[in-house]
C-alpha cells in the first residue's frame, strides 16, 4: 500500500485542498482581469477536468485577483452550490467584485438553464451586498463562454434591477 491510501480520508482531502495550483508560464496572475481571455488563460488548465468545478476569483477595485477559492467539485455534467457558498471566501476580503468560473468536462462551454439561473441568483446576492459581479466564464476544451462578453450578464443584470425594485 502506498502512504496516500494508507492516511485516513480527512488528511487526503486536506492534501487535496490545499495544493498549489499551477498556471501557465506567462499567465496574467498579477494583471487586472479586464478581459475574459486572461481568466481563461489563468485557468485553462481545467479544461482537461473529468468534473465540473466551480471556483470564484474575488477582484480589488483595480480587477486585479485578491484570491480564488474552489468552492465545489460536482459530477461530468453539472455542479452544485449555494450562492453563499460562492461568497464565503469574497466576504471577508472586502472586495469590489466578484469572477465566477467554472468548467464543462464535454468540452461545449455553451450555458445551461442551471448554469443561467445560478448566474442569476449569485447576482442578487452580490448586487443585495454593494459587490460587483463580473462576469461568469465557462471554460471547454481551448474555448470559453463569458456571460459579459456575450451580453448575458447584462441582461441579466436588468432582469435582477427590476426584481429588487
Amino acid at each position: 500500500m502506498s502512504d496516500s491510501e494508507q492516511q485516513p480520508t480527512y488528511i487526503r482531502e486536506i492534501e487535496l485542498r490545499y495544493q498549489k495550483h499551477e498556471v501557465k508560464a506567462g499567465a496574467p496572475v498579477n494583471e487586472p482581469l479586464t478581459d475574459p481571455r486572461k481568466v481563461f488563460d489563468l485557468f485553462s488548465d481545467m479544461q482537461d477536468e473529468a468534473k465540473e468545478k466551480l471556483i470564484t476569483i474575488s477582484l480589488d477595485n483595480k480587477l486585479k485577483p485578491l484570491c480564488f477559492e474552489v468552492i465545489a467539485i460536482g459530477s461530468i455534467n453539472s455542479v452544485y452550490a449555494r450562492p453563499i457558498e460562492a461568497l464565503r471566501a469574497a466576504i471577508p476580503l472586502n472586495p469590489y467584485g466578484i469572477i465566477l468560473v467554472h468548467n464543462h468536462p464535454s468540452g461545449d462551454p455553451t450555458p445551461s438553464t442551471g448554469d443561467e439561473n445560478f448566474t442569476s441568483n449569485l447576482l442578487i446576492n452580490t448586487t443585495s451586498l454593494g459587490l460587483e459581479f463580473c462576469d461568469h466564464i465557462i471554460i471547454g476544451h481551448d474555448t470559453y463562454f463569458s456571460f459579459a462578453e456575450q451580453g448575458v450578464m447584462q441582461r441579466l443584470k436588468l432582469k435582477v434591477e427590476k426584481k429588487l425594485r
